[in-house]
């Protein structure tokens, strides 16, 4: 089993020695910066990545610009652009890894000429910027990990670089993410003994303005039941959300939960079941006018077999969209009809590490019509594979990650029928059971 307690395991049982399994190397000869290596080929967008642990910045639009360092120290994970993409969101962690230290929230200009720490406390949970403005939401800690007790915090990063707090209330939800109106939250509250699992609607002052039952009151003492709803994506239009339903036994839930579509405009309607899968926000994906939600299906834990892309309309009818001998990751639309799907597919392949080769041999980006039809969108040797699809709006440009062994690869662009590597030496851990999670890229295409 390698996830991230992998790390800690390796340091207590291989102390001074280079693990040979999972995670980024601790320690090297020497220490490669990453590489702007084509610098004929301008790019409107704006890349962050990491590299040997640290966060990095490219203008990919000029052309003699290399790579910006921005962290020195610790581990940095990258978090998200804000909607109008003047500012990255990041979490550092002051160790070197992110199991075992606290991690903290930062964000930084796209041209990384100001870096802020957003809060000087440890975060919990997944940070998230509003759809509309340059207001991030976020929980903390202030209690003991045995009496803990949670604040929900939301904040506002100025032009300047002024951090002002909107709102602080006490968070007795399980998670929550924005609404696309910029004015509302939806929280996931947990189910308990004559208290069934539901979603609450809340303004950003923390008043329940309505509320969701989405299922009965659990029988308790049958021991395992549905805790609470996770990682939800609302459409665009605000009137579904698409969650995964989490159980109250940690080990069962990462083999695979319950992936549920509920309409917050018919709230007498029970949720609509579309499969199951792994419990990740990024493998859930609306359309732009909402009319398709794309979805990896498929139990277990690893990432590299048994994760099928499947497609569900708005009245929640499912059509699989994979070969059984393929696994499938991470569906991006394209911004703009006719909302051509990006993903990324290769062979079913058994989970195996070995840093010198790349988790599924041969995984490629691919493209699926509004027609249906797919085809293979770049093009590469069985000792590469490709990740993380960011298309332009128009899908005319396509960048993504292309690693060359489990956890080194390349920034490539591909436009025009050709692939130009950009950057090289960008780095990261296979994050859980080969996840690739969280992203070692993220991309802000220019407007």
């Amino acid at each position: 089993m390698r996830g991230k307690w992998r790390k800690a395991a390796a340091v207590l049982t291989m102390l001074g020695m280079l693990s040979a399994a999972g995670g980024q190397a601790m320690a090297q000869e020497q220490v490669k910066l990453p590489e702007r290596v084509n610098k004929e080929v301008s790019v409107p967008a704006h890349v962050a990545f990491t590299s040997n642990q640290h966060l990095f910045l490219l203008d990919g639009q000029d052309k003699s610009k290399a790579p910006k360092q921005i962290t020195e120290d610790g581990l940095a994970e990258i978090a998200g652009w804000s909607a109008d993409g003047k500012w990255l969101l990041f979490v550092k962690y002051k160790g070197n890894d992110n199991y075992t230290e606290p991690g903290y929230l930062w964000a930084v200009r796209a041209d990384g000429s100001k870096v802020v720490q957003i809060d000087d406390r440890a975060i919990t949970g997944k940070p998230k910027w509003s759809p509309l403005k340059n207001q991030v939401a976020y929980t903390v800690n202030v209690g003991t990990a045995e009496q803990p007790r949670t604040l929900f915090s939301i904040k506002e990063v100025r032009e300047t670089g002024e951090v002002l707090a909107t709102s602080e209330t006490s968070a007795a939800f399980f998670d929550f993410t924005w609404m696309p109106d910029g004015e509302t939250i939806l929280t996931s509250w947990e189910a308990g003994k004559d208290r069934p699992m539901k979603l609450v609607l809340q303004n950003l002052a923390g008043k329940p303005v309505a509320a969701y039952p989405i299922a009965e009151a659990p029988n308790v003492e049958d021991g395992i039941y549905a805790l609470a709803a996770t990682n939800m994506k609302v459409s665009p239009d605000g009137q579904l959300v698409a969650y995964y339903v989490r159980y109250n036994a940690a080990s069962l839930s990462a083999d695979g939960v319950p992936i549920q579509l509920f309409n917050l405009k018919q709230p007498a309607k029970k949720p609509l079941e579309l499969g199951s899968g792994l419990a990740y926000s990024q493998w859930l994906e609306w359309t732009a006018n909402s009319q398709q939600l794309a979805f990896i299906d498929g139990n277990d834990r690893m990432a590299t077999e048994n994760k099928h892309l499947k497609l569900s309309s708005r009245d929640g009818k499912v059509v699989s969209a994979s070969p059984a001998d393929s696994v499938d990751t991470y569906p991006v639309w394209m911004q703009k009809p006719p909302y051509t799907l990006f993903f990324s597919r290769g062979k079913a392949t058994p989970y195996a590490f070995d840093p010198k080769k790349v988790m599924v041999p041969g995984q490629r980006i691919w493209t699926r019509e509004a027609n249906g039809a797919e085809q293979p969108l770049t093009k590469g040797s069985l000792q590469t594979a490709d990740y993380y699809p960011s298309p332009s709006p128009d899908g005319k440009q396509l960048l993504f990650l292309r690693l060359a062994s489990a956890e080194d690869g390349s920034l490539f662009l591909q436009a025009d029928g050709k692939e130009t590597e950009l950057v090289r030496g960008i780095t990261g851990d296979i994050g859980y059971y080969a996840n690739y999670l969280p992203e070692w890229i993220a991309v802000y295409w220019n407007s």
